[in-house]
């Protein structure tokens, strides 16, 4: 019958989060149209999942909310979520959660095979009441970070009646630490001509009042924004354009200038805004285009990759999708030297050095990606600050192979870890992967190779990042560092049946930790 036919057509655009009228081509009453408009067909849908964690210390969220294109889903204790959403090669994922920064995440949702997605949300860095009449000025302790904001120059977003007090909460992003900070993907203008930008440092404003109403700046009104300089950048510039972040495109867009004051590790650009938002100090960058490929370990090529790169010598990122031949085509900055990565499901790359200073034109890599043997291939990130200039990774493996620059490994055969990218003067990162593993311990360490201690790791920052199976935790050094030379970071534990056990030891040793051992350990199978 007619009404079964509708019904089942409503249904699947509720799903996909569409309008009525606008899914049904029509005025969405049930009724044939006079015009005799064919109705559109139902958005094909994919799955999404990840989870949302803490950027402080990889802890995950519970109660966030997830809202791919309309669609929403709230995370669980685990900080877990899955949602059905429309496929698209460029989808935008805003996420939020109370006592934090909200972030929009892009990812490629695809038919037939799921993507993952992690979000990383910063804590709010501080919050101060301020009464709307008198306007202050907001800061954030122990940075230069900032928000002037006017005398009665504070209206509700929804237009209502405003409160005489509101919250008012600043967050600094330092991209420099971590380029997946940042909300969107660093680019700015439109999905015809999109641009690549690198960031200069961040910072998110949001103001509420006590009923959770926003507020935003009234109309003809400025505040004043001090954004703290975060950049791998050697030479920053004394100006460059501000953006800030359209939520609906997960694009920026530029509006305003910065000037960069401060002395030292106190730096920041100061410029003058009409609204809030996240504001970002960026420009706009000159790329190139590298074409590259992505192959499973039996060198099949691998289609719907998640290929993203990470700059070394600058704060930006760029992502792609591979084709069905595994070919993919980036854009990055010319003349940067780069990481290059890709992600599919939850089967990991290794992860490339690409100096696209030697390349002055678009470039074709020398080598593809190539993914674990197996789901449960692991990657560790280490990443720290402009001193100490040279901190390293160390994996102990169960066979006795020490993975570190000295011995990088190999990824084809025995240990079947290697240390892709080394780095030896300040930021990182420095990459470690396992793409297949062995039944016994792993221990991970990092060194202050430099044996300097002003800053030393704790407070340079050191950061460590370890991804597997999808899942992804987060370590910084506990107190107590002394003039030790050693953090030991964590114990993996790969049992008789190759279910892998983390093992959290946080612990600061003088020497290098002794390895765990194992003679003819077992490899676990490949999948």
């Amino acid at each position: 019958m007619r009404w079964m036919r509708w019904l089942r057509l409503w249904v699947l655009c509720a799903l996909a989060g569409a309008v009525l009228a606008g899914c049904f081509g029509g005025d969405g009453d049930g009724d044939d149209d006079s015009s005799g408009t064919t109705p559109a067909p139902p958005a094909v849908l994919g799955t999404v999942s990840g989870r949302v964690q803490s950027a402080a210390d990889g802890g995950a969220v519970a109660g966030a909310t997830v809202d791919v294109a309309g669609v929403r889903a709230t995370t669980a204790a685990d900080g877990s979520f899955t949602l059905q959403a429309p496929v698209g090669a460029r989808s935008v994922a805003r996420v939020e959660a109370p006592g934090f920064a909200p972030t929009v995440r892009i990812t490629a949702v695809q038919e037939g095979q799921a993507s993952a997605l992690t979000a990383q949300l910063l804590p709010v860095a501080a919050s101060a009441a301020v009464t709307v009449a008198a306007g202050a000025d907001v800061t954030v302790p122990g940075t230069p970070a900032l928000v002037r904001l006017p005398a009665a120059g504070l209206v509700r977003s929804d237009g209502g009646g405003a409160a005489a007090t509101v919250t008012v909460s600043v967050t600094p992003i330092n991209p420099a630490l971590n380029a997946a900070l940042m909300p969107g993907d660093f680019t700015a203008g439109s999905a015809e001509a999109p641009q690549t930008i690198e960031s200069f440092g961040a910072m998110q404003i949001d103001i509420r009042d006590a009923a959770g109403a926003a507020y935003n700046l009234a109309p003809n009104r400025t505040a004043t924004l001090r954004i703290p300089l975060a950049t791998r950048a050697p030479n920053p510039p004394a100006t460059v354009p501000l953006f800030y972040m359209d939520t609906s495109t997960g694009r920026w867009v530029q509006e305003g200038t910065a000037t960069l004051q401060g002395t030292g590790a106190d730096r920041y650009y100061e410029g003058t805004v009409s609204h809030f938002s996240t504001w970002n100090a960026d420009q706009v960058t000159e790329t190139i285009r590298l074409t590259g490929c992505v192959r499973y370990a039996n060198n099949q090529p691998v289609a719907g990759a998640q290929v993203s790169s990470d700059g070394i010598d600058y704060s930006g990122s760029s992502r792609a999708v591979t084709g069905t031949d595994g070919s993919f085509i980036i854009p990055v900055k010319k003349g940067g030297v780069l990481t290059l990565a890709a992600l599919t499901g939850d089967r990991l790359t290794n992860t490339l050095r690409v100096e696209a200073a030697t390349t002055a034109a678009d470039a074709t890599l020398p080598n593809c990606l190539v993914t674990a043997f197996t789901t449960a291939g692991i990657n560790v990130k280490l990443t720290w600050g402009a001193k100490p200039e040279d901190v390293d990774s160390h994996l102990l493996a169960p066979d006795g192979s020490h993975v570190y620059f000295s011995a990088p490994g190999d990824l084809a055969a025995k240990p079947y870890a290697n240390l892709d990218v080394d780095d030896t003067d300040s930021f990182g990162p420095e990459v470690v992967t396992i793409t297949r593993l062995m039944q016994g311990t792993y221990r991970y360490a990092v060194h202050n190779y430099s044996g300097t201690f002003d800053p030393g790791m704790t407070g340079s920052p050191v950061r460590v990042e370890l991804s597997r199976s999808g899942m992804l935790n987060v370590f910084t050094p506990p107190a107590g560092e002394g003039s030790n030379g050693w953090w030991h970071v964590f114990d993996l534990v790969v049992d008789a049946n190759c279910a892998v056990t983390l093992v959290p030891v946080n612990t600061w040793l003088a020497d290098q930790p002794p390895p765990v051992t194992v003679a003819n350990p077992v490899l676990c199978a490949v999948n």
